[in-house]
């Protein structure tokens, strides 16, 4: 491939081309209630190229093997669009130095090496433990792997080839009194083997725990409360409220948010780092180059409290005139690349969970993540479950909390941060553009935060 692929490069000269290919197997097994609800394996192939000239983009995606075919298809389109339309003589496109690269992503058991019949065995012994818990009414039980391998070069001389194996599970737990309806759910999936989602019985059960517990938790008042988050509302409260804000192509066409959005700016204390790691190998969200050959890398969004930079792609970074962050992403080789983010998460402070349960003193400790929205710089987060702290001693359990806000006063709300870290991964995925299930992960330790408006009874 790495030959073909450079001989087209070569014998179609152009301000900027970039071809990618890729084969793809994966299998899937998913249960929904008693039934088997979809089980298989499958194949398939798909490519593109891409064409800049100008200040023009040529896109056309394909699913056979005829690259040279929709070169000439890609070169007409942008001859068209030439002719036709005005041109923009202020795009452009950063470059990178070229790079000849294979990498191939590590894990200890293959899972392409499993039958689908074990799969399948795997995911039904999940979901009947799930069922088999008392007042537990439904239950799913999903399992997706895939093998990838893409090739990319691009007019700059870059060849890079990935073959990268991805495997996760997720588990969810239903159960109902009249209109009383609970849930717990649960989901795992990286860049690594069949591992990943063996031995997974106790998460079967606490999901279970969850939804039943749930039935017989208080709804709280609502009103401002101190709050503290767990490591897995933070990460989305990173990536939903403010992850999104920092995607250049959303920025540059807004000229509002970028003024909001200035680098210096401060939006929290010195202890406040927020960062999009696209080097974390194994996790979802883990690439070693973004989908124009651009190296992925390690960025501060927020430095000691200040905004320090912002995610990239090579026309967004040119047009801000900032720095290639490698974050360039695209679904498949069917869909265009587009400013994407990787494994984003608020990094480790210095407190242990037991002194920011004394730092809170009275509150509301707010444990995983079920649903949210977020409007610019709104957002509306809803907790899996939480429970009151008094003197800060965990008290009683509570359902449907509901925490809103301005991202921007809850940043600068950020009174202590915690010295774990986690991050969490599994079979969604970030959703933009039309493009939903992106893997990524979100992620960081526990956080204090002061003043937080929660909608409850």
């Amino acid at each position: 491939m790495k030959d073909q692929l450079n001989r087209l490069i070569n014998k179609y000269p152009a301000e900027y081309m970039e071809i990618h290919y890729e084969d793809r197997d994966y299998n899937y097994v998913s249960y929904s209630g008693r039934e088997l609800e979809d089980v298989g394996s499958a194949k398939s192939s798909s490519g593109n190229v891409r064409i800049f000239k100008n200040g023009e983009w040529s896109f056309v995606s394909f699913n056979d093997k005829d690259i040279e075919h929709h070169i000439n298809k890609a070169f007409d389109n942008l001859n068209y669009e030439s002719k036709y339309s005005k041109k923009n003589g202020n795009k452009g496109l950063l470059k990178c130095d070229a790079v000849d690269i294979v990498y191939k992503s590590k894990y200890v058991k293959n899972p392409m090496d499993v039958p689908l019949s074990d799969k399948v065995e795997l995911m039904n012994k999940y979901n009947e433990r799930i069922l088999s818990t008392k007042n537990i009414q439904t239950s799913r039980a999903t399992y997706r792997d895939s093998h990838k391998k893409s090739y990319f070069a691009n007019s700059e001389g870059s060849y890079i080839e990935l073959d990268k194996i991805f495997t996760g599970l997720g588990l969810f737990a239903m159960t109902r009194d009249g209109m009383n309806v609970q849930r717990g759910y649960f989901s795992d999936g990286g860049y690594y083997g069949y591992e990943v989602v063996e031995g997974r019985e106790h998460e079967c059960d606490n999901i279970c725990k969850q939804a039943v517990d749930l039935l017989k938790a208080d709804s709280f008042e609502k009103g401002t409360y101190n709050v503290l988050l767990d490591p897995r509302m933070t990460g989305v409260f990173a990536h939903e409220a403010f992850g999104h804000l920092s995607e250049a192509d959303f920025l540059y066409e807004n000229p509002d948010m970028q003024k909001m959005m200035s680098l210096g700016r401060v939006f929290g204390s010195n202890e406040l780092n927020i960062i999009d790691d696209a080097t974390l190998e194994g996790l979802a969200g883990y690439i070693p180059f973004d989908d124009e050959g651009v190296q992925g890398k390690r960025k501060y969004l927020i430095k000691n409290g200040k905004l320090n930079s912002r995610l990239t792609s090579r026309e967004t970074a040119y047009q801000l005139h900032e720095e290639l962050s490698g974050n360039a992403r695209a679904l498949s080789p069917l869909y265009s690349p587009i400013v994407r983010m990787t494994n984003t998460f608020i990094d480790r402070g210095q407190y242990s969970v037991d002194e920011l349960l004394q730092m809170l003193g009275d509150g509301v400790y707010c444990v995983n993540y079920m649903a949210g929205m977020t409007n610019l710089e709104m957002f509306t987060f809803t907790a899996g479950k939480a429970y009151e702290v008094k003197n800060g001693k965990i008290g009683r359990l509570l359902k449907d909390v509901v925490l809103t806000g301005n991202v921007f006063k809850t940043l600068s709300n950020i009174k202590a941060i915690g010295n774990d870290l986690h991050h969490f991964g599994g079979l969604g995925g970030c959703g933009k553009g039309g493009q939903n299930g992106l893997p990524v992960t979100v992620g960081g330790p526990h956080v204090l935060v002061e003043n937080v408006v929660i909608g409850g009874k």
